[in-house]
């Protein structure tokens, strides 16, 4: 008998999933934290508020902090692969090149993004490529460092994109972990606030889409890769 042994493996269970679980609640609420309480603020503030400017300034600022709150939430469901969270309607033939450059404004990235490659065209929801292009490209942000490049072609089965940073981080063991739930690499947690399911989100999107996401180093870049049909 291996009782001993037996409890040992138990206790590490159990040990591992106290550090999963204290994680989860960790981020999650971290993450969700910082809206809600805004959206609390500006509800008492827009009850006491007896101008209309300030109720017009209020009411705007409720509707931008509840799309952030409502985006979060679709990010956890979609990251647990509750597929009721996917993206409506059906795929279009969407040019890639724009799709990426307005992720790239959207995330506020400084100049202009290089896409390299022809313009090529995927056939996806808009939605769902437009959440892809912000994962991998914020993503790239926080993990490297001087320009990003864009790299679109075409494959036999459809359209292969790379998004590549330069830099020596993240670290191996950060880009084996990537797309684990709620994992935030040392950079990412020092760059910026998060739930740590970005790139988890882009691989179950690209896989409803019938595609694939994938992170990998080479050499001194980390890239992304996207994989889309046409």
């Amino acid at each position: 008998m291996n009782t001993g042994r037996d409890e040992d493996a138990l206790t590490r269970g159990l040990d591992e999933l106290d550090a999963i679980r204290r994680r989860v609640v960790n981020v999650v609420g971290h993450a969700l934290r910082t809206p809600v309480t805004t959206i609390a603020g500006m509800a008492n503030a827009l009850g006491t508020a007896d101008d209309e400017a300030t109720r017009t300034m209020l009411v705007d600022g409720l509707t931008r902090n509840a799309r952030r709150l409502e985006g979060l939430l679709d990010d956890l469901l979609l990251a647990a692969s509750v597929s009721t969270a996917l993206p409506a309607g059906d795929p279009e033939t969407v040019a890639l090149r724009p799709a990426f450059d307005a992720a790239w404004r959207s995330i506020d990235g400084t100049g202009d993004l290089t896409v390299l490659g022809p313009d090529v065209e995927a056939l996806v929801r808009p939605e769902s490529i437009e959440r892809i292009a912000r994962a991998v490209l914020d993503n790239a942000l926080k993990y490297g460092h001087g320009p990003i490049d864009v790299t679109c072609q075409t494959t036999v089965s459809g359209v292969h994109v790379e998004v590549t940073s330069i830099g020596d981080r993240p670290s191996e063991e950060e880009v084996q972990r990537a797309f684990e739930l709620f994992y935030r690499g040392e950079h990412a947690v020092m760059a910026a606030p998060g739930l740590g399911v970005g790139l988890s989100v882009a691989r179950e999107l690209a896989r409803a889409e019938g595609g694939e996401v994938g992170l990998e180093r080479r050499g001194d870049a980390i890239v992304a890769t996207v994989d889309l049909p046409t």
